[in-house]
């Protein structure tokens, strides 16, 4: 009998959790959220900045520092770096996610390109070329896996089968990437440098051996 209630109280946490996240999870898809677009159609967050107090060589290097920090996941890497012309670019990835019945599972990876023009007191950033590759849990080994061929442009309004998380997934890239972009205009004039520790020069004394 105690086992019995044990199992009762389990299954009913797990469905109240899982109650609270499919409420969580519907309050955002009310209303889909926005982009802005290039001339073909395309996702894309751009700006050109001005750094009026900034030099080039400051902003090419904490450029180059920023995009290396920002690239964490193991496929993620710089494609292109040319000090002369003022550009970077590189490939960066985000892994999203939806709601199980105690936690969460990853849903699939989205993958996005970056690219930074620098010249002297201005630059420019690209975010772009936004795609979803679709992740399924191997039953060998219970990891979750890209599934060849399931690939997505993240530009696609509807995703039958998975609607409720796909407009969710509209709203977690474009906060992360908004966040992106507050925290690379922070850095790309930010002066401050590594204390220099100043060390006391020892006397040698020649004489004295």
């Amino acid at each position: 009998m105690k086992h019995l209630i044990r199992i009762y109280f389990i299954l009913s946490f797990a469905s109240l959790c899982q109650a609270q996240l499919s409420v969580s999870f519907k309050k955002q898809q009310s209303e889909p959220a926005k982009f802005a677009r290039d001339e073909n159609g395309k996702i894309v967050f751009y700006e050109v900045v001005s750094a009026d107090s900034t030099v080039r060589d400051t902003l090419w290097k904490n450029g180059l520092m920023w995009v290396k920090n920002a690239l964490n996941g193991k496929t993620d890497k710089i494609t292109f770096e040319n000090q002369l012309y003022g550009t970077i670019e590189a490939e960066t990835s985000l892994m999203l996610y939806v709601p199980s019945i105690i936690t969460k599972m990853p849903h699939g990876k989205l993958t996005y390109k970056i690219a930074l023009d620098i010249k002297d007191r201005k630059y420019r950033f690209t975010f772009s070329d936004f795609v979803f590759q679709y992740y399924k849990q191997d039953r060998r080994d219970f990891t979750y896996k890209p599934v060849k061929g399931s690939i997505r442009p993240f530009e696609k309004e509807k995703y039958p089968g998975y609607q409720t998380a796909w407009n969710n997934h509209k709203y977690t890239v474009k906060s992360h990437v908004e966040a992106q972009i507050a925290n690379l205009k922070t850095e790309m004039v930010n002066f401050n440098k590594p204390p220099i520790i100043d060390i006391e020069t020892p006397v040698i004394k020649t004489k004295e051996w």
